[in-house]
């Protein structure tokens, strides 16, 4: 039969009472009585009557302390452990654009799922809440992060789209110590779809997005804004190094049609860098208008070519 904890304590402090009552009765039956006994000498009662005394005061000291002791290996069992290892394993649970996951990197993993309680009590009830509470949590979480990433990528390159920008510009950006934002443009992309392919200029931008995406880290944030429109964000680096990445990696990505054809398809790009106290819509107007100028200078490069 399942006993709650109001009756566990009930019973434990009933317990605890009975058993001073009996030990009481028993050490006064016991020492009275030869105290009793020396009734005839008056010297011999009272020094029962301190033997008494002194006996049963130590007995009942000694008696409490056991009490405290066992009420507290109890209370250890029964009730502090119980708490202390859901508070561990809620704890160790966090949340993150992977999902939930729980126990802590380094250590033994301690999950609710682990602890196994079955004390029969309100503990249990509140250990199969807990149980409950996680499970409906991570399909919750499961089904807004597939919401979340269709909204925020774009279904065409897999990369972050203007809404996951959006996001990031006030809850993740204004809080890095600097951000370099790179704007880029495919030169001549509307030329690869009206005297090649849309197909074509789908496979360029396949090909730009699946290098942006080898480019892309956790300082490093990818996007596709529009149709040949891309960006980069850098967290937390130097100015100067983030120009060297996109350099070298603009360098690295090259020429995107074929050397057949009679125009040169390409990357552009322009950047600007921010930190301290910055404000990230202006850092990417002045992006962008240097991708603007950028890309006039680009074209009247390729036009010098011919």
């Amino acid at each position: 039969m399942k006993k709650s904890l109001k009756t566990k304590a009930l019973l434990l402090v009933s317990g605890a009472l009975a058993v001073i009552v009996m030990c009481s009765t028993l050490i006064s039956y016991i020492f009275y009585t030869n105290a009793l006994d020396g009734y005839v000498r008056e010297s011999v009662k009272e020094e029962s009557k301190g033997q008494f005394f002194v006996i049963f005061t130590c007995t009942m000291v000694i008696l409490a302390i056991i009490l405290v002791v066992i009420t507290a290996i109890l209370l250890e069992i029964y009730f502090i452990k119980p708490v202390t290892d859901m508070t561990k394993a809620i704890s160790s649970i966090t949340y993150s654009e992977a999902g939930m996951s729980e126990g802590e990197e380094g250590e033994q993993a301690l999950t609710l799922k682990d602890l196994d309680i079955e004390s029969g009590d309100e503990m249990e009830e509140l250990y199969h809440a807990l149980l409950k509470f996680r499970l409906d949590t991570a399909e919750y979480l499961l089904s807004i992060r597939e919401d979340s990433w269709e909204r925020e990528h774009d279904s065409m390159t897999m990369l972050s789209n203007r809404v996951k920008f959006d996001k990031r510009k006030t809850e993740v950006y204004p809080y890095a110590d600097s951000i370099y934002i790179a704007c880029l443009n495919v030169i001549n992309m509307h030329v690869v779809n009206s005297e090649i392919s849309t197909e074509a200029g789908d496979g360029i931008i396949s090909k730009v997005a699946r290098e942006l995406r080898r480019l892309s880290s956790e300082n490093i944030h990818t996007y596709r804004l529009e149709e040949d429109h891309f960006m980069v964000v850098f967290c937390g680096y130097l100015e100067e190094e983030a120009i060297s990445v996109i350099t070298k990696w603009v360098e690295r990505v090259g020429r995107l049609n074929r050397n057949s054809d009679n125009f040169e398809c390409r990357l552009s790009w322009g950047g600007c860098f921010g930190e301290g106290i910055f404000d990230v819509d202006d850092i990417y107007k002045h992006a962008d208008t240097e991708l603007y100028c950028s890309t006039a200078l680009a074209k009247k490069e390729i036009a010098e070519k011919k």
